[in-house]
């Protein structure tokens, strides 16, 4: 075991002080890349800037940058909203292209690779995307292809982001099986009754119920469902003329947010236009993408990881906490020729969508700790008992390596909202939010319009986009 171990260190220190360094970087708490300067501009609403900072962490030879999810998909968030739409569909493509690449990845994976994979921690891995994640990469790009009048590939995006929605505990479950195969053959090395105490402990349950215990809470839709995405189809397909789907789709997110109005009030239009009467009126939607989501930061415990039957080592673990997002504004009030008519609602909580997601894999991600902690720990204990400095640097290799990933998409909204007003015989609309008094022009060649507003905090610069339909 000493010589096993001795070599398996011997193989992973030069990859730790070389070789892809961001992500070893990240496993010793380290950020490297450029993501702060990126997010610090988005919040000041300088997305061009955001964008260009961002992309500057992508490849510039590789048709396909896997090692950097998170810089792409934060570059084209931010060219979304500066209203650079192909560039932004060009990076979400690869962006969907990475994610698909990193499934199959994962699933293929052998168990003894995912083994060496834990040695590490998570953050040491290649950014993986959480499906809530995933969905909103075509939903973005759904929003880009509305900006471009594209409407078949508007209709191609948005039935993947509802596929991917219909599907997400499939995907979550094909994701997962590798760790149960890894944590088996773990068994049988190891020992079964080790492995087991190690991973099934209630000191470890009870310390995260206590420290996690507001967490189900906020677990306020159906697990991986994100109600925005099923709006905006919804609502897409209603403008289109395909009353039947949106009507099934409209239904879903009316169960889901009962007390939004204007949600309600799109289902009886649906309804009212299926039963044979046209929709005669001009609407505007107006969509509010408002604040910034949940975000990850790290917390670390002491737990007993058991080396035999009656060997137990306290150790520490490091996890993901998630900290509360903020909001920009709480709503935003419509106007036309200094009339009031309306104020947007919450369509969907994408604060809410990203805990119930931690909610539900968060098993899953201690289990990995606990594994990882495992075997460190086994192997530093028979190292020292023969040679002291081997086992002073399998500590110091934990030590180094005991970090959560607190990694995110963390330009995410806090959440959507909308309203729905008719196009004023002016055309013109006054949006207003706190400081932010937005004028916005309808075209007059626009049957139906959708305004997009992104404002990510209260002084932060708006983005406004009008979509003509």
């Amino acid at each position: 075991m000493i010589k096993l171990f001795g070599t398996a260190l011997l193989l992973f220190m030069p990859l730790f002080f070389g070789g892809c360094m961001a992500n070893l970087a990240n496993s010793a708490g380290v950020d490297i890349g450029s993501s702060k300067q990126s997010y610090e501009k988005f919040v000041a609403g300088d997305y061009m800037a955001s964008a260009q900072i961002a992309i500057k962490d992508k490849s510039k030879t590789a048709e396909m940058d896997d090692a950097n999810l998170l810089a792409i998909l934060q570059a084209a968030n931010s060219y979304l909203f500066a209203n650079e739409h192909e560039k932004s569909i060009e990076l979400l493509d690869e962006a969907e292209a990475i994610i698909k690449f990193h499934h199959q990845k994962a699933i293929t994976l052998s168990a003894s690779d995912y083994l060496t994979g834990v040695m590490l921690n998570d953050a040491a891995r290649d950014y993986q995307a959480s499906i809530s994640e995933a969905i909103m990469v075509n939903t973005y790009k759904a929003l880009d292809y509305m900006a471009l009048k594209e409407p078949q590939k508007v209709r191609v995006e948005l039935n993947r982001a509802v596929d991917r929605v219909r599907r997400a505990k499939e995907t979550y479950a094909q994701l997962i099986a590798k760790q149960k195969e890894a944590i088996e053959q773990k068994k049988r090395e190891q020992g079964s009754k080790a492995i087991d105490n190690t991973l099934n402990n209630n000191q470890v349950k009870s310390i995260i119920a206590k420290n996690y215990s507001s967490l189900g809470q906020y677990a306020v839709y159906p697990e991986f469902v994100n109600p925005f995405t099923l709006y905006l189809a919804g609502l897409y397909f209603a403008i289109e003329g395909d009353y039947a789907k949106s009507s099934s789709l409209l239904k879903e997110v009316y169960g889901m947010v009962p007390n939004n109005k204007t949600v309600e009030s799109d289902f009886e239009m649906v309804e009212y236009a299926l039963s044979g009467r046209a929709i005669k009126e001009r609407y505007v939607w107006v969509i509010y993408e408002n604040g910034l989501a949940a975000s990850k930061k790290e917390f670390k415990i002491n737990v007993p990881i058991y080396l035999a039957s009656n060997k137990v080592i306290y150790t520490g673990i490091a996890l993901p906490q998630m900290s509360r997002g903020k909001s920009a504004g709480e709503a935003i009030s419509v106007l036309s020729d200094g009339k009031s008519l309306s104020k947007t609602s919450v369509v969907g909580d994408m604060e809410s969508v990203i805990l119930t997601e931690f909610n539900y894999t968060y098993n899953d991600i201690l289990t990995r700790a606990l594994l990882s902690a495992a075997i460190k720990t086994y192997a530093q204990y028979e190292a020292k008992k023969d040679n002291p400095y081997l086992g002073l640097a399998a500590a110091a290799f934990q030590l180094l390596t005991t970090h959560a990933d607190t990694r995110s998409w963390n330009t995410l909204p806090k959440d959507f909202q909308v309203t729905r007003v008719k196009i004023p015989k002016s055309n013109k609309l006054l949006l207003r939010t706190g400081a932010h008094n937005i004028d916005v022009e309808i075209p007059m060649s626009a049957k139906h319009a959708i305004v997009y507003v992104k404002i990510a905090t209260a002084t932060s610069r708006p983005s406004v986009t009008v979509m003509e339909f």
